[in-house]
């Protein structure tokens, strides 16, 4: 899939050294170096292209990149005490004024998205946006009635085993002694028209999606979204991660086919998304449990 131009190449080195599997390696023949691909590591690219955005003299090309993809670097304007006020700043919201998210926002938003790094090199994260109220509530009717049945079931001592069986003690834990206590509420509060608390009347829903065989799937979609949420906040919107959603998207057969979501794909995030109804005006305090380092 590589290919390096010879006439242009001054051996110098670097690609191969910052590629992660030393794909493009150096030799000498002859008294002089040559760079080339590596016979025996050449199916081993992640197509991260690496190789191509550090070469000075635009030798290298990669098979499926158009390399008039790819920008120069400019100089950034963002300083270290912007940076994290901007991060600080940043809300989780979870309650929406009553006004639509335009699609041009909600573009500017994924495109954002789209220039996250992934950690295979792989550009398979998929983004599937809800923003008609019809459909949003369709969907929140199915994940109501999934979360209902799943208290019914975990009420029952062999269904709950065979639960705690298929997802593991960990993610059992989570869901018994965190998720479902709040869930309950949640589910009466909307039987008795008092709020959706799971999309939590969001004027948009951005799912993020992945195939199921991709490494790092789960984790390239997170990062994805953690993109779209500082643009967001940049153009007034605001965002909340719901980890509510994404498990009940992937085991609903009727979600599923609701969403046109095939089967080698699931969802790892979801990001509620409308114009903040209040504003904050004070900053949280948020801090590491440790920090350490190894003498």
């Amino acid at each position: 899939m590589i290919k390096i131009d010879k006439e242009k190449c001054t051996a110098c080195e670097i690609c191969g050294t910052v590629c992660p599997r030393h794909i493009p390696e150096t030799i000498g023949e002859k008294g002089e170096k040559m760079t080339m691909v590596s016979k025996v590591r050449a199916e081993l690219c992640l197509r991260c292209a690496q190789c191509i955005a550090v070469c000075r003299n635009d030798a290298i090309r990669l098979e499926g990149i158009d390399p008039h993809d790819f920008k120069p670097v400019r100089p950034l304007d963002v300083t270290e005490k912007s940076l994290i006020t901007f991060m600080e700043q940043r809300r989780s919201v979870r309650r929406y004024k009553d006004k639509s998210v335009p699609r041009e926002t909600l573009n500017r938003i994924i495109e954002a998205s789209g220039k996250a790094p992934t950690g295979s090199g792989s550009q398979s994260t998929g983004v599937l946006v809800i923003d008609k109220p019809e459909s949003l509530d369709v969907l929140s009717k199915i994940i109501h009635e999934s979360y209902q049945d799943l208290a019914k079931a975990l009420k029952n001592p062999i269904a709950r085993f065979m639960i705690r069986r298929r997802i593991g003690n960990r993610l059992f834990n989570t869901l018994q002694n965190f998720v479902m206590p709040g869930m309950h509420w949640y589910l009466k509060w909307k039987k008795e028209g008092l709020g959706d608390e799971i999309l939590r009347d969001c004027k948009a829903l951005i799912l993020f999606h992945s195939p199921i065989l991709e490494p790092m799937g789960e984790a390239n979609c997170a990062i994805s979204a953690f993109h779209g949420i500082f643009m967001a906040e940049i153009l007034g919107v605001g965002t909340c991660f719901n980890d509510l959603i994404p498990s009940v998207c992937n085991r609903s057969q009727e979600i599923r086919q609701f969403l046109g979501l095939s089967e080698d794909r699931e969802i790892y995030t979801s990001l509620t998304v409308g114009f903040p109804k209040y504003k904050y005006r004070k900053i949280i305090p948020k801090r590491l449990a440790e920090v350490r380092y190894l003498n």
